[in-house]
């Protein structure tokens, strides 16, 4: 009996609990359904305003961001490409300055064959050498004469008693202006022509006279050409040793390349 009434117990708690789990489970599906049509009825939900965007927005900012979202554009920046300082000071080492060209007139000789050792020196420096000539009245010689002669017999009296004394190299001329003279001679040196008018005033002549007389002679000059630079400066002291050695009277100058 006992247990008779125990297995009633049992049966009816399982009724009840099987009972409550299915009205649970039924009750949750019909609570999900109901959500979802209600929903569905209603439409979207609304949301405020003020709770969706933040204070420090602006209302015409809100209206303009639920028409169209705001995308930003970044501008494009110019990129800036500087080269290093080392290629700019290299390519400026690559610009080599243009060399200074240099010339110089050797001169003046008296012959043509004078400036050549000379012209050889400056072959061997790199410079170009040439020999020029021009024509040139050059001094001859202090010319001595008397004058005074109106007549060819007085001057030939004259020319006879001088040699007899001792005169000689003398003669009876015409100056380009056509008056008679005697000439005494033409002398180049000092000494030379001492000696002669001492011998003139020393038998009492004192018509003598003196003038310059030139001679067309022709003259050379070494010109060089090259460029400025070490070999200019060798070649320049040994061209003035040279003309130190064997030409003082020449002398060495600086013209334009022209």
């Amino acid at each position: 009996m006992r247990v008779f009434v125990l297995m009633l117990l049992v049966l009816n708690l399982a009724f009840f609990c099987w009972q409550y789990l299915g009205d649970s489970g039924q009750s949750a599906e019909d609570e999900m359904s109901s959500t979802s049509t209600d929903s569905a009825l209603a439409g979207p939900s609304l949301v405020l305003v003020k709770e969706a965007v933040p204070p420090a927005t602006t209302r015409k900012q809100v209206e303009l961001s639920a028409v169209e979202p705001v995308t930003e554009v970044e501008s494009p920046i110019d990129e800036v490409v500087i080269e290093p300082q080392t290629e700019v000071i290299a390519a400026a080492a690559m610009v080599k300055p243009e060399p200074v060209a240099r010339c110089y007139k050797v001169g003046p000789f008296e012959q043509r064959q004078q400036p050549s050792e000379m012209a050889l020196v400056a072959e061997r420096y790199g410079f170009e050498a040439a020999i020029t000539a021009r024509q040139v009245e050059r001094l001859f010689g202090e010319w001595v004469y008397l004058s005074g002669y109106s007549t060819l017999a007085a001057a030939r009296a004259d020319v006879a008693s001088l040699k007899a004394q001792g005169i000689r190299d003398i003669s009876i001329a015409r100056l380009d202006e056509g008056q008679l003279i005697i000439s005494l001679g033409i002398f180049g040196q000092q000494k030379s022509l001492k000696r002669r008018l001492d011998e003139v005033g020393a038998l009492g002549y004192v018509n003598y006279q003196q003038r310059k007389r030139y001679r067309k002679a022709e003259e050379f000059w070494l010109v060089l050409s090259g460029f400025a630079g070490e070999p200019q400066q060798s070649m320049l002291e040994d061209l003035n040793a040279l003309l130190s050695e064997h030409f003082s009277a020449v002398e060495l100058q600086t013209v334009d390349c022209g």
